[in-house]
């Protein structure tokens, strides 16, 4: 991987490498399943007025949109499918789509229904043709598991993701790390790769007060006394507190801004006494 690369082509590389054997392991598949229990427990307060399905589908004409951004290979998107009645995913890496629309393909899901495609919603909108659609826009949810570390311009991220909601209505959901708190971010291991349990997932380092942690030495593995990954170049943030999450949603339009932390750690690495960290849940619904 070029050293002069950007963190999203970085990230790109390192997921369309990853995308089908990513969540392979025992402990990912793990926190596949303890953030899909997370975001499902957590439906009501997550707050969208959702629809409930049946066998002969919606319950009612009204239509309820998702759209999940660094979706990976749509793990939080087949949880909340039953209660909306269209999903959208967009992914930096075209990988990670394919792996996506596969995996709703081997469950017969219609590709206008549930589907994803490659795309930057971070990049210059001249350049976003192909999310460019009224399906991308004016969603009743955003989602973003476990990635948003990955993202440099966290504000910018955030502003992005607030306008494609439906004004008054659409909420922001954002689920990833807290601070670890100790100095080295013995965060979460990876292997051969590493595990996550929504869209791409982990991080290391801890974060400072109403901060998030900037990783900018690209010599300096992340992980303090650990071995450097494959991953450690795609980082951008070490985790984010309480109060740096709900200053970007507020500063990026939204309203009834909630925060949450899941109710034990989770495991991000075989490495059971060393990669454990904790996982928040943020939402907050667009301003009029």
């Amino acid at each position: 991987m070029s050293e002069t690369a950007t963190l999203a082509e970085k990230n790109r590389q390192h997921w369309d490498q990853l995308a089908t054997s990513y969540d392979d392991k025992a402990w990912a598949q793990d926190i596949v399943r303890a953030i899909a229990a997370g975001v499902e427990d957590n439906r009501e307060w997550i707050g969208v007025d959702w629809v409930k399905k049946d066998a002969s589908g919606p319950s009612s004409d009204r239509e309820v949109r998702m759209l999940d951004y660094a979706c990976g290979p749509g793990n939080v998107a087949h949880t909340l499918f039953p209660y909306v009645t269209q999903v959208r995913g967009i992914d930096l890496s075209a990988g990670m789509a394919a792996e996506f629309n596969r995996r709703a393909g081997a469950l017969g899901l219609r590709a206008e229904e549930f589907s994803a495609v490659q795309g930057d919603l971070l990049a210059d909108p001249a350049t976003q043709a192909g999310i460019a659609g009224q399906e991308f826009w004016g969603v009743d949810l955003l989602t973003c598991s476990l990635a948003f570390h990955h993202i440099e311009d966290s504000a910018l991220a955030c502003g992005r993701f607030v306008e494609r909601l439906r004004p008054g209505r659409g909420v922001l959901c954002i689920v990833d790390l807290v601070p670890d708190g100790r100095g080295h971010g013995h965060g979460h291991g990876h292997e051969d790769g590493h595990g996550h349990g929504g869209g791409h997932g982990h991080v290391h380092n801890n974060d400072g007060p109403g901060n998030s942690t900037e990783l900018t030495d690209s010599n300096q593995s992340p992980w303090g006394q650990y071995p450097s990954h494959a991953s450690d170049s795609t980082i951008a943030h070490g985790g984010f507190t309480k109060e740096r999450m709900e200053s970007l949603l507020k500063a990026a339009g939204c309203v009834d801004v909630k925060y949450m932390e899941l109710d034990k750690e989770l495991n991000f690495g075989p490495d059971m006494a060393n990669t454990k960290r904790r996982v928040f849940m943020v939402r907050g619904r667009r301003a009029e």
